[in-house]
């Protein structure tokens, strides 16, 4: 029964396979900064050619670093959403002795 289940699921399984692949790549663009940079430096040096003005220039650059923000921002959100206080805890246990003490360096077993 589970054989024939995984070849009747397997075009849904492969379809939500593909799905996530597809977020994972668009997520890491959305959050990728290195292409915005680069326009950055190209704006830079069409002012230093003299191919745009200073206000344009100006504009674009603001335009650019506006969403350079915005992409700051996100990599903060997912970077606060994964340390929280709830997934970042962890337990430490300590066991004892049979009387229920525990035991000091420097002490021996006298029984």
């Amino acid at each position: 029964m589970f054989f024939l289940d995984d070849i009747l699921l397997a075009p849904v399984n492969g379809f939500k396979f593909i799905l996530n692949q597809i977020q994972k790549m668009a997520d890491q663009e959305l959050n990728d900064d290195t292409l915005i940079k680069e326009q950055l430096i190209e704006l830079q040096m069409r002012l230093e050619l003299e191919e745009i003005s200073e206000e344009e220039y100006a504009a674009e650059e603001a335009e650019l670093f506006s969403r350079l923000r915005a992409i700051k921002e996100r990599q903060l959100e997912l970077l606060h959403q994964v340390h929280t206080a709830e997934s970042s805890s962890f337990v430490i246990e300590a066991g004892g002795d049979e009387e229920g003490g525990f035991w000091e360096p420097g002490e021996r077993d006298e029984s």
